[in-house]
């Protein structure tokens, strides 16, 4: 009987926590399509161990999504439990269910609580690291192997649009279909407009009998930078769009992360001209990983004055133009923030 009531209350606490859907908050505390697959001896103990085992392995990926592989190496994450996992979860929701008398199958999707989070890293003297770039447009160019554009092209379109990326540090919001050997700057324009991004991802990937890789481009459309890397040694098109995007993150947490014996503070004028335009400006400036303090100090309808505490000008650039602000120094305002598109420096 106390068994019983134990394995009841579990799955209580399951159904209370879950919610609908979380695709919602494509936030980087929340890890989608986990699965899980348990048996036991009844039907309702497989659902509790498949939860328990999901809830463990959604937190391995969120936090090692929002910390830096150089300071684990240092300082290792601690064993997680059942216990101290829970603590971290804000919500629960499954999909694709399948059981039967014994077993139980699904894909686990986990928000976690940044604030029981950050708890959880500062304990165990960990950075972290919760700030997105800008969201990219994936354009895959025609997989070369034995099937040219053909199968592995469309599973590899299918990995990023089922992977649960939009979470990530460096969020993909779309997957183009169009596949071209040499898209024009106008064709990139074009499809990053429809998705409403200037930052693209050009995956050109193979299947050669080696295992899938892919170089990878990824491109502003409104600088013109652009990186090159090559990304090899995957079993299946949905381990490869992993490791790309895996990747990604780690350039992007190199580039923005600051640490307090850095920091340094400055006057910032911040130039928009609309509401809008500020409220994006203040989100970009306020999700910053590189500024650690930002108080504003005066506001008008198209300027405002701001003392902002940072790390790294170089890095703080290059996160900020990552986020669509420009950072630039001038000679009578000093250090200035403005919407790359806003034509304002």
């Amino acid at each position: 009987m106390t068994r019983f009531l134990t394995l009841f209350f579990a799955l209580l606490f399951w159904a209370v926590f879950s919610v609908a859907h979380l695709a919602h908050a494509a936030d980087p505390f929340t890890v989608t399509g986990v699965p899980v697959d348990a048996t036991a001896s009844n039907a309702i103990e497989a659902q509790t161990l498949a939860s328990q085992d999901g809830q463990l392995r959604a937190a391995q990926i969120l936090l090692e999504r929002v910390t830096l592989d150089t300071q684990r190496l240092v300082s290792p994450l601690p064993e997680l439990t059942a216990e101290n996992v829970q603590r971290m979860i804000r919500a629960i929701s499954v999909d694709n269910e399948k059981r039967s008398a014994n077993r139980y199958l699904g894909d686990l999707s986990v928000a976690f609580n940044p604030r029981e989070v950050q708890a959880f890293l500062q304990a165990n003297k960990l950075t972290l690291v919760s700030s997105q770039a800008r969201p990219r447009l994936v354009v895959p160019v025609a997989i070369i192997g034995d099937d040219v554009a053909g199968t592995s092209t469309t599973a590899l379109i299918e990995a990023f649009q089922t992977g649960g990326f939009a979470h990530a540090l460096t969020p993909i919001s779309g997957v183009s279909d169009v596949q071209a050997f040499a898209p024009s700057e106008d064709d990139l324009k074009a499809l990053a407009a429809q998705y409403g991004t200037n930052q693209v991802l050009l995956v050109e990937g193979s299947n050669a009998g080696f295992g899938y890789s892919a170089n990878i481009t990824d491109l502003s459309l409104v600088t013109g930078d652009s990186r090159q890397a090559r990304v090899t040694g995957a079993s299946n098109p949905a381990i490869l769009a992993g490791q790309i995007v895996a990747q990604l993150e780690n350039d992007w947490k190199a580039a923005s992360v600051t640490l307090a014996s850095e920091a340094m503070t400055s006057p910032v004028t911040v130039l928009y001209d609309s509401h809008s335009e500020w409220q994006s400006l203040q989100q970009a400036i306020n999700t910053s990983a590189q500024i650690q303090d930002a108080r504003l100090d005066a506001l008008s309808k198209d300027g405002a004055l701001m003392t902002v505490t940072f790390g790294n000008l170089d890095r703080l650039r290059t996160e900020l133009q990552f986020k669509g602000v420009s950072v630039q120094q001038d000679p009578k305002l000093g250090l200035v923030f403005a919407s790359v598109t806003s034509g304002r420096l």
